[in-house]
């Protein structure tokens, strides 16, 4: 790895509680290097697991930066953002592996297409599915017919889903324009976060990658989804498992759309759609919780199977 000073890309990761998925994600960087020169910088919100202290025992080679609080997805990457010096900047979440070649196909892509502002890998659950991460922008309908919803699940040829998450042209093996990507492992140029800032901090976690891509498209920046680079995403392993920590996630999650909705669609508290989105963002999130606590009740109430 080259002196940090004058790095050509900087891989700035966001880390919460990662316990051994953030030390995964970190080999997997070491066993996989982009070729060219790079930092890693990782902002820890104030863990609790000791995750930021077994980073500090086992990288040295990632500058660790320790926050007193917890300032989200949002704050501790641009908290990161302005730590780093990198030409390009890699948003990499704490639960991923990078693949053989994946952060070298990205940085080479952007080297060679100085218009095209942002790109990303195509990320895959750890069985090799494909996570259909890069879409084109929402439509109040895909709060029926979104990535993981059930009618997604139940019609996924429907014309809505299909559109939303760009499978209408059929599968694709060469790099392609989206609206919008995950920032589970997105680059971009500096030069783009000069233009149309980096997150918006009043999202915390949620809905914070499609308002930013929106308005790096808003810049007159293209971005682009790179097929041949592979991350695995090991998308909410922890958020499934914990009852608390499933409960924030639901809430952030329909806050983060209704922000996004206000900012992006419905300017005026008075329109009446403010009221539409207001209750059935709320209504949604309601029954979620619901039906997690009837989920949860039944684990409990079951009797635990016996030992042959």
């Amino acid at each position: 790895m080259s002196e940090p000073s004058h790095p050509h890309l900087s891989i700035v990761i966001v880390n919460y509680n990662g316990g051994q998925l953030v030390l995964d994600c970190l080999r997997s960087i070491l066993q996989h290097p982009p070729e060219t020169s790079y930092e890693i910088v990782v902002v820890d919100n104030a863990s609790i697991d000791e995750s930021a202290e077994r980073i500090a025992a086992q990288f040295a080679q990632a500058r660790l930066i320790r926050l007193e609080q917890n300032r989200g997805l949002t704050g501790g990457f641009n908290h990161g953002v302005a730590q780093s010096t990198g030409n390009y900047i890699l948003s990499l979440d704490n639960d991923t592996v990078i693949l053989p070649e994946a952060l070298h196909k990205m940085v080479a892509f952007l080297d060679a297409n100085p218009r095209i502002g942002a790109c990303g890998s195509e990320l895959i659950y750890p069985d090799g599915t494909p996570q259909q991460t890069a879409r084109r922008f929402p439509h109040p309908l895909n709060a029926l017919f979104g990535r993981r919803s059930l009618l997604t699940k139940l019609f996924p040829g429907n014309p809505i889903s299909q559109r939303y998450l760009m499978t209408d042209a059929g599968p694709r093996d060469v790099p392609f324009d989206v609206d919008t990507l995950s920032t589970a492992c997105m680059m971009v140029r500096r030069a783009v976060v000069d233009d149309s800032g980096a997150y918006d901090e009043a999202f915390f976690v949620y809905w914070s990658d499609t308002d930013w891509c929106r308005r790096i498209k808003t810049a007159g920046w293209p971005i682009y989804s790179l097929p041949d680079s592979r991350v695995i995403h090991n998308e909410n392993i922890k958020v499934r498992h914990r009852k608390g920590r499933r409960v924030r996630s639901v809430l952030d999650f329909h806050r983060g759309a209704y922000r996004y909705f206000r900012k992006h669609h419905i300017r005026s508290p008075f329109h009446p759609m403010n009221l539409v989105a207001l209750v059935g963002l709320s209504s949604r999130a309601a029954v979620l919780l619901l039906s997690d606590e009837v989920r949860f009740l039944i684990q409990r109430l079951r009797p635990p199977t016996q030992a042959r």
